[in-house]
């Protein structure tokens, strides 16, 4: 079974909490989300939105390592089931979470990183007079596919200076949104297995990003009213040789969760 919302609902949810009009091709918004906002911010709109997006994190890893998901739990308000587009490879992913369109649409069919023509939350903010900073690894599809648009580009060395990079953005509280992408968990099932002592320590290392940047956010942008989202692209599973894989139509691969909070302004 399939969790019903899409990915490609994500993008004009974000947008919508925003004031923005989405990507010209996006898939209608989550309605969960949109009440949500609307329950948290009445007819106001968040002016700051911060998307931390780990690789490879499913819906099982959630169900079946609770535990180690109880500081994203507790630092936010809203799980929001969603699958994932097909097949589950990373780029193809990200490229429909960040434009609301399917593969066939935004054109990446396989695992290849080209440059994203369709228009994405990458042009829709800056569009609206937002400032956006786009924080990822060297190489990594969201260092790739969506380059050329009218945002900052930090590209670094690896998750920690990622992690690092975006802390020193937020305190600069200079950009409206800042995308922030994680991939240790994903390099470690393909190395190792799913559920190695290596890969369960870089799910830890993403949650405990996450907390960082999120303390980092009631610190440093006590003037602003925040969405924050934590998006992973896609699930895994185990292969018949025993390693970490994924891009098959299969529940754990496509079943993801997003969560999210707004941490408000203070009067």
């Amino acid at each position: 079974m399939f969790n019903s919302y899409s990915m490609t609902q994500m993008v004009a949810s974000i947008c919508n909490a925003m004031g923005v009009e989405p990507p010209k091709q996006a898939d209608k918004s989550i309605p969960l989300v949109d009440e949500f906002v609307k329950s948290r911010m009445g007819e106001e709109k968040v002016d700051r939105v911060l998307i931390y997006n780990p690789d490879c994190i499913g819906h099982w890893h959630l169900q079946k390592y609770t535990d180690l998901f109880i500081p994203v739990l507790v630092n936010t308000e809203l799980t929001v089931p969603l699958s994932t587009v097909s097949p589950a490879w990373t780029p193809i992913c990200f490229g429909s979470m960040y434009t609301g369109v399917p593969p066939l649409v935004h054109g990446i069919l396989k695992y290849e990183k080209p440059i994203i023509k369709v228009d994405s939350f990458f042009d829709a903010l800056p569009r609206s007079g937002k400032k956006v900073a786009n924080v990822a690894v060297d190489h990594s599809s969201m260092a790739m596919i969506f380059l050329g648009r009218p945002v900052d580009y930090y590209i670094m060395p690896y998750d920690n200076e990622v992690v690092e990079k975006t802390l020193d953005l937020i305190k600069e509280d200079k950009y409206d949104a800042i995308v922030s992408y994680n991939q240790e968990y994903d390099d470690m099932i393909h190395r190792t297995t799913p559920e190695s002592e290596q890969s369960l320590d870089a799910i830890r290392h993403h949650v405990s990003a996450f907390v960082r940047l999120v303390e980092a956010v009631r610190e440093n942008w006590k003037d602003h009213n925040t969405l924050v989202v934590f998006a992973p692209d896609h699930g895994n599973h185990y292969d018949c040789f025993g390693h970490g894989n994924h891009g098959e139509y299969r529940d754990e691969d496509v079943n993801i969760n997003h969560f999210y909070t707004i941490i408000k302004k203070q009067k």
